[in-house]
């Protein structure tokens, strides 16, 4: 089978589940028994000033900044590991296809696990409490990538930084929408995302560009730990507030 065939395969669950959130969520704001309800008009060029006006506050900007660097490490991370666990050259570990799936799904799939649990733990502790520690580890444990080679030590490895992976950028999410003006939650996402995606359009050629001259494939584990660490120190020191508070509404 190809992956091209794999691809479209991607594309049954994909469908099913855009159709399943749509038919979830259509009465989303509607209130009970309310048939004159009307869909509220939405200015674009307001939603944008609105999340500009965002960066005003010192904590959104290094919440955006810490949730943008660690969004560009985790695309290197997931868009370069295929390579250095399949590729025979360039530093690669020239497993089987059976082999590097396997180590591939305790990277992203571990996330199903910790993240609940790390939600729930950010949610009693504080998000500070459990994100610096679980940055500071995912980016031990991604640096040590390299050193284990193809031994049973890099399945451990790979798992322990999947348990981060996903995570930790949810709970910075989450952090971001604590400290936002009510009203404005899912601006705060877009804008969490959007600049995300702006970042991540270069970070494969920064990524390539190590790789190419700076020792291989398994020199981007070095380049994704240093950028994990940063963000740890960024968030390090952020005054977060210790436990949900009373936010104002957005101003109209």
């Amino acid at each position: 089978m190809l992956w091209r065939h794999i691809l479209l395969i991607y594309t049954i669950p994909a469908a099913l589940m855009a159709v399943f959130v749509w038919w979830s969520l259509k009465d989303l704001g509607k209130e009970d028994g309310d048939d004159t309800w009307e869909k509220p008009k939405h200015d674009v060029m307001s939603a944008y000033r609105e999340g500009l006006g965002m960066f005003k506050s010192p904590v959104v900007t290094t919440l955006v900044l810490a949730a943008a660097i660690r969004g560009v490490a985790n695309n290197a991370l997931f868009q370069w590991s295929p390579f250095y666990l399949k590729n025979a050259t360039d530093g690669g570990l020239d497993m089987g296809y059976f082999s590097a799936g396997v180590h591939l799904s305790l990277l992203t799939g571990m996330g199903i696990i910790s993240a609940p649990i790390l939600g729930y733990l950010s949610d009693r502790y504080g998000r500070k409490q459990i994100l610096v520690p679980g940055l500071l580890l995912a980016a031990v444990l991604t640096m040590f990538v390299v050193s284990a080679g193809d031994t049973i030590w890099l399945a451990v490895l790979l798992g322990g930084v999947g348990l981060f992976s996903f995570a930790l950028q949810q709970i910075i999410l989450a952090g971001l929408l604590d400290v936002v003006p009510r009203g404005t939650e899912a601006t705060a996402s877009g804008l969490i995302f959007g600049i995300n995606g702006m970042l991540g359009f270069g970070s494969p050629f920064l990524a390539a560009f190590i790789i190419e001259d700076l020792g291989g494939y398994g020199s981007i584990f070095y380049y994704v730990g240093a950028l994990t660490l940063v963000s740890a120190v960024i968030i390090s020191f952020i005054p977060f507030p210790n436990r949900p508070v009373a936010r104002p509404r957005a101003a109209r």
